[in-house]
């Protein structure tokens, strides 16, 4: 999709100076992502898909990462994350809270990092990596302080119990713990790679048609 592309859809009759050309690019790719929160992500989460959260915040990068690469505005995928969380809160199960934060983090995640990291790719993998992690994080802080000091307790019990049928010694289902956040992390940079992989291909699409 090119920029020219973008003001088309976007401007639609509107003052420019009442819709600035920031949020209008923001506009078209956070309604993208928000499309898929509300359709694909409620059907995963219906059909209880485990990892559902990771999926979703791949899906995100990939949007967020390409959508950097073309427009090239800072704080744009801030900006994208924020019109996806507004649409988030006019799914069928209302305003939730939750994946509506989980959104603007990883908006602000990428943002940061492409801000700090100047090189497209590396800013991708990185971005990808720190926000599907975060994803984990952030729903398991926001289910301790619902439920408190009990829910961590519970972890704690469950942790011991795969130590002990996995036959490994005190402490070490940590490394598991470990492992399982690479993974988690090693899907998101996978995202990451493909967004830039995405937000590349569109770069020379429009440089082909300018040529």
């Amino acid at each position: 999709m090119s920029l020219n592309s973008v003001s088309r859809i976007t401007t639609n009759g509107l003052s420019t100076r009442r819709f600035p050309p920031a949020w209008r690019e923001a506009a078209v790719f956070g309604a993208l992502w928000g499309a898929g929160e509300i359709t694909l992500g409620a059907f995963l989460t219906a059909i209880r898909i485990p990892m559902t959260g990771v999926f979703m915040a791949c899906f995100g990068i990939i949007i967020l990462i390409s959508g950097q690469m073309l427009i090239k505005r800072r704080w744009f995928p801030l900006r994208t994350a924020l019109v996806c969380a507004g649409l988030r809160s006019l799914s069928p199960g209302g305003v939730i809270f939750g994946p509506m934060f989980a959104i603007i983090l990883q908006g602000l995640i990428v943002s940061l990092v492409f801000y700090i990291l100047h090189k497209p790719l590396i800013a991708g993998v990185v971005s990808g990596f720190i926000a599907t992690i975060t994803s984990i994080l952030q729903g398991i802080v926001v289910k301790l302080i619902v439920y408190g000091a009990t829910l961590w307790d519970i972890y704690l019990s469950l942790l011991s119990k795969a130590e002990s049928i996995l036959h490994l010694h005190a402490g070490q289902g940590w490394i598991i713990v470990g492992l399982f956040f690479v993974l988690v992390g090693s899907l998101g940079a996978g995202a990451g790679v493909f967004g830039w992989r995405l937000g590349s291909a569109a770069i020379r699409k429009k440089e082909i048609l300018r040529g």
